[in-house]
């Protein structure tokens, strides 16, 4: 269903089209929403929200006799349907375009499939943090997501009221297989009229004199005049320890961040992007690469 009428920044409409919400009207997918309305105003994308009834992984493949086996989970999918429209329509969305869909399955999965067959450009969860009672981040839908999705995944907090972005912190390594995924940031930069801030976090233990640093940062800029970018680099003993305390002292807006996307991985073992997210309060955007050097 599409409700509302539209918004389209005159220069930007077309750069991204399509922002996908997993919605489980917990307060932490309440959140996500919000920064999917704030970021479908400035891009004029249409923002879907999704639901994913919990079913056994094959449910789409079953027969719809082997369905019919299972009326409990009909019902929570015509009911999460009557919630999500209701939702949908309320003064939150207002100027955005808006469409809704549920489903049943593995939510992770269901989630990965849907952007993958409808080309999202970008999803928004909402993620437990440190300190949060109603479960830990590690092993939840949002780490698999993360892990796993064809698109880059913004990650927001519950409490995190997403009004404006300024500063975009980008650390890394600056290593040549993660040059590509600069244009991703430098393009979510565009639509926010933001500064990058390129992050050089050197550590005694990976250790590149500042010389070599400055080199390798300085490749990464691109020769364009659209987006301000500034270089940092940044001492500490820990790599995670030292984005997270650059990112306090220079009260930056939004991480982002390069990960592998740890397929062959088990769900306990975490990366440095999942470690920032689960201790950072603001955003994180992690933008999932399959190969290279960059090690998250």
């Amino acid at each position: 269903m599409i409700l509302n009428a539209l918004y389209h920044p005159p220069k930007l409409r077309n750069a991204m089209k399509n922002i996908v919400v997993p919605i489980d009207f917990s307060p932490y997918s309440i959140s996500a929403a919000k920064t999917g309305v704030f970021l479908a105003q400035k891009t004029g994308a249409q923002l879907n929200l999704l639901h994913v009834a919990n079913a056994p992984s094959d449910w789409n493949r079953m027969p719809v006799k082997a369905q019919q086996e299972y009326p409990e989970i009909e019902n929570r999918m015509v009911e999460a349907e009557i919630k999500l429209d209701a939702f949908a329509a309320g003064s939150l969305f207002k100027n955005v375009e808006v469409n809704t869909h549920v489903y049943a399955g593995l939510a992770y999965d269901q989630i990965v499939q849907f952007v993958k067959t409808y080309k999202m450009d970008l999803i928004i969860m909402g993620a437990h943090g440190a300190g949060e009672s109603g479960g830990l981040f590690i092993g939840s839908t949002a780490q698999r997501v993360m892990r796993l999705a064809s698109c880059p995944v913004l990650s927001v907090k519950k409490d995190y009221p997403l009004r404006s972005v300024k500063n975009i912190m980008f650390p890394s390594n600056f290593e040549e297989d993660t040059i590509s995924n600069l244009n991703m940031v430098k393009n979510f930069a565009s639509y926010l009229r933001a500064v990058v801030n390129l992050v050089f976090v050197n550590t005694p233990g990976n250790f590149v004199d500042s010389e070599t640093a400055e080199k390798r940062i300085v490749k990464f800029i691109p020769v364009q005049k659209e987006v301000k970018f500034n270089s940092f680099i940044y001492n500490d003993v820990e790599r995670e320890r030292g984005i997270l305390k650059f990112a306090e002292s220079k009260k930056m807006d939004l991480i982002a961040m390069v990960t592998h996307d740890r397929k062959d991985k088990p769900k306990y073992v975490v990366g440095i992007t999942e470690t920032i997210l689960f201790h950072s309060n603001i955003p994180v955007l992690s933008i999932v690469i399959s190969s290279g050097k960059y090690s998250s």
